[in-house]
């Protein structure tokens, strides 16, 4: 009922759209039930009697009652799709809006698979149900009800016995809906894991083809797929079933009626004239009375999918408070910086002190915590102890006004599927054509022929060296006061790297530099160094001598 009332709340922010179509549901409601009164005065007046201005103006009047029911279905239909299209929009840009606000660690909880299934999949579904669902619980209720006005009115005694059906159409509800909705929730998760498969062999296709994974990952995918078909196949199974008992419990009644009804004309007690409008007010009763079931059990379906979406949209939020940080001054200071995530301490005590436009490098051994480090620094991540930017402790820095002042690169380089133009002015919206070519020139982008070239990283378009230079070239727009690099030219040989890095230093001489690297060259072209160790800082103090500590600790096999 919850997730029900939040669908109800927000769709209140489109009465207009809402009043419209209901105004086609009373236009179509009342035009049914009139056809069905009608039919009795056609019947007796116009043909049993043989009177051509009976039979004329019944006729007539049919088909106005005929084109207003029609004209109330497309009021109905137009307007409820209108506000399902404009629902659908409005989410999908809330849902886009959490995942650029959210905090890192909230979304870092779903898979790229399970969020773009919730983003794409779920809201589909979620318009499927308010443009047409909630459309049967509104249209084809009134109906219902209005051609039952006409029952009552024909034979009150006749219709009281139809509703010993009501028990029987609320436990179909209440099954078929309970069943739907459990396959639908399975169907839904199997789709995020065979999403999750896709990218994983596409991510990894060069790895995968060269090792002996095939017939494993083909395993692993059959049986994801299976259960996808098996939930689907269910509710394929459901739906249709619920379909066919619907109509079943139809014609049965209408089979007793037609028995029942042809007695009373036999017996005089009723004219054929009204058997022939009972008849088709009950015709005209039973489809909007099983899409009314239906639209029940599509809802009651349908709540899993609105809860999958709601728990997108309550993802935690990045506070945006704190005093404005207008640039470094001094240096940043860390003491006692601790971090745990899932219960495993990542970084135990740490302390350091960086000088405004020192160059510090970072090393350790893979997992010691180093990029957790540059993630504290950025703001991403809670933490234990105290990170001061000046005399500013983090917390209390609004994080919007540090992250416009600083710049954070991984190696998992981020490229823009679009053109260079597009990768290169989100990091300065405002740059000329003459300043994203000097940014190319200093990250040594040769490969680039055109601003408006078409790159995509994820399509085999661009290697990882070249991504990695692309990624490169905005900081040469951004001009940070702080830049963390977290391995990132790991990709470019080491001819281009030292050109890269060398131009990064000169273009930003005040800037503070703090460099995780694993290569040597990388570690001497700073002024200081860190090693971190299973978490705990070993050594801080000149490069070369913390390259002999690096190695000493045997903190990694591979040193070049």
């Amino acid at each position: 009922m919850e997730h029900l009332i939040w669908v109800i709340k927000r769709l209140r922010n489109y009465y207009h759209y809402i009043l419209l179509a209901l105004f086609g549901v009373l236009l179509e409601s009342v035009s049914t039930a009139g056809i069905s009164l009608m039919v009795k005065k056609l019947v007796d007046e116009g043909m049993l009697l043989r009177s051509w201005d009976g039979l004329t103006f019944g006729t007539l009047f049919l088909l106005g009652l005929a084109l207003a029911q029609q004209l109330g279905n497309f009021l109905t239909s137009y307007y409820t799709n209108a506000y399902a299209e404009k629902e659908a929009k409005e989410l999908r840009g809330l849902v886009f809006e959490k995942l650029l606000r959210s905090s890192f660690l909230s979304v870092r909880g779903y898979s790229l698979a399970e969020y773009t299934t919730r983003v794409l999949s779920d809201l589909k579904l979620y318009r499927d149900l308010i443009g047409s669902s909630v459309v049967k619980l509104v249209r084809d209720p009134a109906t219902v009800l209005l051609l039952f006005g006409v029952l009552l009115y024909r034979d009150w005694k006749l219709t009281l016995t139809l509703l010993a059906l009501l028990p029987i159409i609320a436990l179909s509800v209440e099954y078929f809906g309970r069943k739907k909705g459990k396959h639908l929730r399975r169907s839904q998760e199997s789709l995020e894991k065979l999403v999750n498969k896709l990218g994983d062999v596409f991510r990894g296709y060069e790895s995968i083809k060269t090792l002996p994974a095939q017939e494993l990952l083909f395993g692993w995918f059959r049986d994801i797929n299976e259960k996808a078909y098996r939930a689907g196949l269910r509710m394929a199974f459901y739906s249709s079933f619920n379909s066919a008992f619907n109509f079943t419990v139809g014609y049965l009644a209408t089979a007793l009626l037609l028995f029942y009804g042809g007695l009373k004309v036999l017996e005089g007690s009723l004219t054929f004239g009204e058997l022939a409008s009972y008849l088709t007010a009950l015709t005209l009763i039973q489809m909007p009375l099983v899409e009314t079931q239906k639209g029940i059990v599509e809802v009651k379906a349908s709540l899993p999918v609105v809860q999958r979406l709601r728990q997108v949209l309550d993802l935690e939020e990045e506070i945006e408070k704190g005093v404005e940080f207008i640039g470094l001054k001094e240096g940043i200071n860390v003491q006692r910086l601790s971090v745990s995530i899932d219960g495993r301490d990542i970084l135990k005590g740490v302390s350091f002190s960086i000088r405004k436009g020192e160059r510090v490098a970072v090393m350790g051994s893979t997992g010691g915590g180093k990029s957790t480090l540059l993630r504290v620094l950025c703001g991403f991540v809670p933490y234990e102890g105290q990170v001061y930017y000046d005399e500013k402790e983090l917390r209390e820095i609004n994080l919007s006004t540090l992250r416009s002042k600083i710049a954070y690169l991984s190696q998992e380089s981020f490229v823009l599927s679009g053109t260079v133009r597009e990768n290169l002015l989100i990091a300065n919206p405002n740059a000329t054509e003459e300043e994203m070519w000097e940014a190319l020139r200093l990250s040594a982008c040769n490969f680039v022929e055109s601003l408006d070239e078409i790159v995509d990283k994820e399509s085999r378009m661009l290697s990882g060296g070249e991504s990695q230079r692309l990624a490169l070239a905005r900081l040469f727009l951004k001009k940070p006061e702080v830049l963390l690099l977290d391995e990132a030219t790991s990709a470019l040989d080491a001819q281009t790297e030292s050109l890269v890095l060398k131009n990064l230093f000169e273009k930003f001489p005040d800037t503070t530099f703090i460099v995780v690297a694993h290569r040597f060259s990388n570690i001497l072209a700073c002024q200081r160094a860190l090693v971190l160790k299973d978490g705990e800082l070993i050594f801080d103090g000149e490069p070369k001598r913390a390259i002999e500590v690096f190695l000493s600790e045997d903190l990694q096999v591979n040193t070049f």
